[in-house]
Order: C-alpha cells, then structure tokens, then sequence
C-alpha cells in the first residue's frame, strides 16, 4: 500500500531558492514544507480511519515521520507508531483490504479508507507544499 505524490514544475521553483538561499537553507525550507504538508497528510489519516474507531488507539497511534531523501526525492512518512501496542498496521490493513477467515470474505465498513482519503487529499498537499516553498521567493 505505497503511494507517492509527484509535483510537477518544483524543479523551477527550487532552483530560484537555490539562487536566493544556500543549499542548507533551502533543505530546512524543504523540510518545512514536507512536514507542513504531512501534518495535513495525518489530519486527513485520522478523519478518515476514525470511522471504524473503537477505542481510539488507531487514531492517537498515526504519527508523521522526518523528512528523508536525497537531493533529488525527498519524502516523509505517514503512519502508526511502534510505540503503544506496536502492532496497530496490522489491524489497519485488515480494515483496509479487508480479509479472509475459513473461507469466507470479509469487507469491513473501513474498507478502501485509506487509500479514499490519499486520492482525496493528493491535490491539496501539493499545493500547500508549492504555498509554502513560493512564500520564500
């Protein structure tokens, strides 16, 4: 269950940070606006998984990870925490994909959640990443 957005023209606006800023300046701005970006990327996570909350765990577990990546990819990651139970992606993905027992198939009301909030919010994390990394030039 990998999925990746990819923005399209950053290359330009990069390279006029680069012109304007160091290269360490303008991976903190980066890693600003991934992160500004995943914190909006988890809100929309945890509306979307609270449907089928029962004690809440799912939901107080989802956490945003550091900014990652080599100059030309950057990313961060979106999840639930090893802390706590530590096998909370388990029970997701079961909500998720829903699954199989004797037999028989199981689509839980959570099925497709996930991935329904990713295609959803897709859009609006990239333009509030493009947002943040433009309000410096």
């Amino acid at each position: 269950m990998s999925s990746t957005v990819e923005i399209k023209g950053m290359d330009e606006v990069l390279a006029k940070l680069e012109a304007k800023f160091s290269k360490g300046r303008v991976s903190r701005i980066e890693n600003n606006a991934l992160r500004i970006a995943g914190r909006l990327m988890a809100v929309k996570l945890k509306q979307a998984v609270a449907s089928y909350r029962d004690t809440g765990a799912t939901v107080m577990e989802i956490t945003v990870g550091n900014p990652k990546g080599g100059r030309t990819v950057r990313k961060i990651s979106i999840g639930w925490s090893a802390s706590g139970s530590g096998q909370r992606w388990r029970l997701v993905h079961l909500n998720e994909f829903g699954y199989t027992r004797w037999g028989r198939s199981y689509s839980p009301n959570g099925m497709g959640k996930i991935q329904g909030a990713f295609d959803s919010s897709k859009d609006a994390v990239k333009v509030l990443q493009r947002h943040e990394l433009e309000r410096l030039l």
